[in-house]
């Protein structure tokens, strides 16, 4: 165990040094790829939309995040049960933390709260966000997957594939506020700054607009067949939905949630990142090995770029 434990860390280190050695140019050129069924992690240049490195890092990395101080990069390794902590400035792997099949991770936004889905082994983990303490570890039948908070901090939303639905927890005392059913295979939640939940109906083709009081389907928004995932643009005024069986990405208005565009997006679309500039929305295809490269302006595919199987989660320098 020490020995691949050994490997490991060194080859997160390699990568890394690749990453966060480069000047900032070069690191403003990069995008990192999780893809889950080969147990590696994808370099990918965005300048000239090319993988340059491929490196095994251990069994099924699904979702990535940065701490709320930006200073360190999480890597949920599901099939390895652990969190992996990486020095964004220096490579270095910081912190191994044990936890129980880590498939989706989220900070609430006051950063006081860390949640872990192990949509395996159908848990909910809930963490001090500062010292990673485990606080809860709830049941939560079946195939926990996506989360998200209120905006108060003070809720976080679970969305159950296994049983079509939603589930919310307090996280002062880490008990269930409601379960409710919400439509075929919820995946992907967000919360609107009114505090609605949206939940992707990823067996159906809409988006579901939730009462955080209760779990009470307000609206049926429909973006495409297995709507999935979302991603807000950083002025709060688009809202992009990933369509992973239609293959699109849908394009709404934040505020009033109407369908003002949509993009083609091959491959099984899933998690999203914007480019720093905003010029280019990147998308993980989960059925075909590859990343989209999107412009955003137009909607045009700008690029198709090969990684490894399965590429889910995502981070783009």
């Amino acid at each position: 165990m020490s020995g691949s434990r050994g490997t490991f860390r060194g080859v997160l280190c390699a990568l890394f040094a690749i990453l966060m050695l480069a000047t900032p140019s070069v690191r403003a050129k990069t995008a990192v790829i999780l893809n889950s069924d080969d147990d590696s992690i994808s370099v990918v240049d965005t300048a000239s939309y090319r993988e340059t490195a491929r490196i095994h890092i251990g069994r099924a990395p699904h979702h990535l995040i940065v701490t709320p101080d930006g200073q360190t990069l999480i890597i949920a390794m599901a099939g390895g049960n652990e969190l992996v902590f990486i020095e964004r400035t220096t490579g270095k792997v910081k912190r191994r933390l044990e936890a129980s099949d880590p498939y989706q991770v989220g900070f609430s936004r006051d950063g006081k709260w860390f949640v872990a889905t192990s949509l395996r082994l159908d848990r909910v983990d809930i963490y001090d966000g500062e010292t990673f303490d485990l606080r809860y570890r709830l049941p939560a039948p079946s195939m926990p997957s996506h989360i998200a908070f209120s905006r108060d901090n003070g809720t976080v939303y679970v969305s159950l594939q296994g049983t079509n639905k939603l589930a919310a927890i307090d996280l002062a005392t880490g008990k269930p506020l409601w379960t409710v059913p919400v439509g075929a295979q919820p995946a992907g939640v967000w919360t609107q700054p009114s505090g609605k939940v949206l939940v992707g109906i990823m067996g159906a083709d809409y988006v579901a607009e939730i009462d955080p009081k209760d779990g009470t389907v307000l609206r049926r928004i429909h973006t495409g067949r297995g709507a999935h995932n979302f991603l807000v643009s950083p002025d709060g005024k688009t809202l992009y939905v990933s369509n992973r069986v239609a293959g699109t990405i849908s394009v709404l208005d934040a505020d009033t949630l109407s369908v003002t565009g949509t993009i083609t997006a091959p491959g099984g679309p899933d998690d999203m990142a914007l480019s720093p500039d905003g010029s280019e929305l990147w998308v993980t295809g989960r059925w075909r090995a590859f990343v989209n490269v999107i412009e955003v302006a137009s909607g045009n595919l700008k690029a198709t770029v090969p990684v490894g199987r399965s590429p889910h989660g995502i981070f783009v320098y």
